[in-house]
């Protein structure tokens, strides 16, 4: 399994607006691969916002096919704008990582402390 995670810097005053762009669907879900989507804002930042995006796919190239896919340049054509015309996203950096152990709580039955 494949993660990314894209943590982008905003405005402070504009995550809110940021995190709604993500409730429009932009075909992620159809990708061949693709296993999960979160979208997260990052608690009590002082003079920006963060708002983290992160992935789940079954390998790399899963998420290679999605990066370089139409439908990943058509969600991320237009910047988001402030009213007074600033770009929203101020930054960002994007993070790759292999799964190596994974647990959920279907694992804790019958644990033994």
């Amino acid at each position: 399994m494949y993660m990314v995670t894209n943590t982008i810097q905003v405005l402070e005053g504009y995550g809110d607006a940021i995190l709604e762009r993500f409730k429009v669907r932009q075909g992620i879900e159809e990708m061949p691969g693709f296993k999960e989507l979160k979208v997260m804002k990052k608690l009590n930042m002082k003079g920006y916002e963060e708002v983290l995006v992160h992935t789940v796919w079954e390998d790399k190239k899963a998420f290679e096919n999605w990066f370089s896919s139409r439908e990943f340049h058509l969600a991320h054509r237009k910047p988001a704008m402030t009213p007074d015309g600033q770009k929203m996203v101020t930054g960002n950096s994007i993070d790759h990582y292999e799964v190596v152990v994974e647990s959920d709580t279907s694992e804790a039955v019958g644990y033994v402390g």
